[in-house]
């Protein structure tokens, strides 16, 4: 009794949800659809689908199914559905081409076949229903493009146009179109929740006054604003990461001396931030800049000195490339045998480790370094062994790679 009691309880609660969902016409004759929509006065609402596009089974199994989503789509609107490789399906794909950029798309026409708005991808119910409602009411993406392209620049405005660019998967002006936006206000105005709802995701720049501001005010940001500390803090990290790995990576290619001198000022502003140690891996990137800027003077003692302290408090977890290069710099430049002795304690230790793992995938291979070490140490014969694990490790990732991807071997 009970169980049966259980069974009747959730077919209701199953009904609240997954009730009468969307009714569409599926794949029928699209003449027939406009007709329909003419009869009716009524704008037209396309699932363009594909039977093997994993997300247009998700939108089918999950979001058109439910209640609310039917609710207001049999409401509004003429719901069709096509497969875009079959009968009628082929003759839209090609007529809406310009708009189709993926499946699925989900597009919003008029009775005479305009289209009036788009999406694209696996929708959320709740953004489905907001971002088709904001294309009946007028807040398509052409209409607001067009808007925008004429100087629009409210809030309002870059809000619906972000929204309908993300809606439809068009991403990649997102950035720039904030970062206009965000230069038309003053950078107090972050502290507003639509604003930081907004914007808050792009403040990624530490050489922008966004970035720098937010820095400064981290704490209120968490408090009055109810900001994740985590999540911002690993944004701001990221960026910062990426400005160093610019100045690290410039320096350590040209010579020019109007570029060496651009790098320094940058710089500057980045280690204004990272002494103040209030970000999580900001110690990292400081040592990083310390040990670069030590190259930079072709001081060795000073590089081995900030890469010894930064082992002995784990800095550069994490950076395996910057710390093997770092090493394989000093091993190469000096003739201190002390230092190479330290170096080679330090490699061989991680390289026994390393051996451990058991993925060829993410294996790191330090014995090329140890080839290096063992040859500056006068110990030939470990030289030579080194160098051919070296390329045993490095043709093991290789066949791990390909069997990974189903690439077959070259058989020449």
């Amino acid at each position: 009794m009970k169980r049966l009691l259980v069974i009747c309880v959730l077919m209701i609660l199953g009904k609240g949800v997954f009730g009468q969902g969307i009714v569409f016409m599926d794949n029928e004759p699209w003449n027939k659809v406009l007709q329909k929509a003419k009869e009716q006065n009524r704008l037209i609402f396309m699932d363009c689908y594909t039977v093997w596009c994993g997300p247009c089974k998700g939108l089918a199994q999950d979001i058109f199914p439910q209640k609310q989503v039917g609710d207001f789509f049999n409401s509004h609107f003429i719901n069709v559905k096509y497969d875009m490789e079959k009968g009628d399906g082929k003759m839209l794909r090609e007529k809406y081409k310009e708009y189709i950029i993926g499946f699925p798309t989900l597009l919003l026409l008029d009775s005479n076949g305009n289209v009036v708005h788009q999406m694209a991808g696996y929708q959320q119910a709740e953004d489905l229903i907001a971002g088709m409602k904001a294309g009946m009411e007028g807040k398509s993406l052409s209409v607001l493009q067009k808007k925008y392209e004429e100087g629009a620049r409210d809030f309002e405005t870059i809000r619906d146009y972000v929204a309908a660019l993300n809606g439809a998967f068009k991403k990649e002006n997102i950035s720039t179109i904030i970062s206009e936006f965000m230069a038309t206000i003053p950078v107090e105005k972050l502290k507003d929740k639509d604003v930081w709802a907004l914007v808050g995701k792009y403040v990624t720049d530490p050489y922008t006054e966004a970035y720098q501001y937010v820095f400064k005010e981290i704490e209120r940001f968490q408090y009055r604003l109810n900001v994740n500390r985590y999540d911002l803090e690993r944004q701001m990290a990221d960026g910062m990461a990426r400005a160093v790995k610019e100045i690290i990576t410039v320096t350590t290619k040209t010579t020019n001396p109007d570029t060496l001198k651009m790098m320094e000022e940058k710089e500057g502003v980045l280690r204004g931030m990272l002494k103040q140690n209030t970000v999580k891996r900001f110690p990292t990137y400081l040592c990083k800049l310390e040990i670069n800027a030590c190259r930079l003077k072709e001081d060795v003692n000073g590089m081995y000195r900030w890469i010894m302290f930064a082992d002995d408090l784990n800095l550069l977890n994490y950076e395996n490339d910057f710390r093997e290069s770092t090493y394989s710099y000093i091993t190469e430049r000096t003739r201190d045998k002390k230092v190479l002795n330290t170096i080679l304690d330090v490699i061989e230790q991680q390289q026994e480790e390393e051996e451990q793992v058991k993925s060829e995938l993410v294996k790191q291979n330090y014995y090329n370094l140890l080839a290096l070490l063992y040859t500056k140490l006068g110990q030939k014969d470990k030289a030579m062994d080194a160098r051919k694990k070296y390329e045993q490790l490095e043709e093991k990732k290789e066949v791990a790679v390909r069997k990974l991807f189903g690439i077959e071997e070259d058989k020449k």
